[in-house]
């Protein structure tokens, strides 16, 4: 039996969908941004938005903008007298109280879950981003976040779903990750990490331009065989899981260049598929 997933991403307080105009799916995933710039109050917003989603389960990371969820940034950038230096906590524990209510907040690192009929899947998550203008959750550009060699690296083996709010970078063909430039703003490195571990879905946001889908169909150790066509049409359920592809997907809901935000991506994902060879 397929199990659905809606992935959305860069909701940041008011580009959130409307939860009346979603239909019921099995798992909800937000890749990060659920706000502009943190706050307590924007916190609860997001987390009553995604409660109202009917789902049996519902990850959420963060994102860069995210910024009072990363305490390390919070201390760093703290406006002693105007910000509460416990902002971090109070904003994790808003996240953690809503558990029983099929809500989890993911820290980074991978993390398995059971749905109803025995359904079990593994994802990794992480908020890191290659840094960008002093936001949240950064790394440099020489840091490896995802190797084997990182405090929480993806693993080579048995993961299922890897949710990062940012994108990787790509050899060739691939549009995913370009700014409102044209440019590409991938990580390198976290691409090597998906190449290594061939999850079945990659799903990120960050990069509002990159909203779409493509497939990789792996090849040789040498690398992709192949990158499909990009998709920006979310009007149909897309399918992952087919043998020796990952389905990368850009979820980012908010539109710069348009009138109107992006819709979220329905997935079908068979959890008894298996990537490897």
């Amino acid at each position: 039996m397929a199990t659905t997933f809606l992935i959305l991403s860069d909701t940041h307080d008011d580009a959130f969908p409307d939860p009346t105009s979603i239909p019921k799916v099995d798992v909800v995933l937000h890749c990060g941004d659920l706000t502009m710039i943190g706050g307590l109050s924007n916190y609860k917003k997001a987390i009553a938005n995604i409660k109202a989603l009917d789902a049996e389960l519902k990850l959420v990371i963060a994102g860069n903008h995210d910024v009072s969820l990363d305490p390390k940034w919070w201390q760093g950038n703290l406006d002693e007298g105007e910000d509460d230096p416990d902002e971090p906590l109070k904003a994790l524990e808003l996240f953690n109280a809503e558990r029983a209510h099929g809500l989890f907040f993911l820290e980074e690192g991978t993390h398995k879950f059971t749905l109803s009929g025995n359904r079990t899947f593994s994802i990794y998550a992480s908020p890191y981003t290659p840094e960008f203008n002093g936001y949240a959750f950064a790394y440099g550009p020489d840091e490896d976040r995802f190797g084997p060699g990182a405090r929480e690296p993806i693993s080579r083996s048995g993961i299922d779903i890897v949710m990062t709010h940012g994108p990787p970078l790509l050899p060739s063909g691939y549009q995913l990750d370009i700014n409102r430039e044209g440019d590409h703003c991938g990580c390198p490195m976290l691409y090597e990490a998906i190449r290594q571990a061939k999850p079945k879905i990659h799903c990120f946001g960050h990069l509002h331009e990159g909203y779409g889908v493509q497939e990789l169909s792996w090849g040789s150790a040498a690398g992709i065989e192949t990158v499909g066509a990009v998709c920006r049409n979310p009007e149909e359920a897309v399918v992952a899981g087919n043998m020796g592809r990952t389905l990368l997907i850009n979820a980012a809901i908010m539109n710069h260049g348009g009138e109107d935000n992006n819709k979220p991506w329905l997935v079908k994902l068979d959890l008894g598929c298996n990537l490897k060879a």
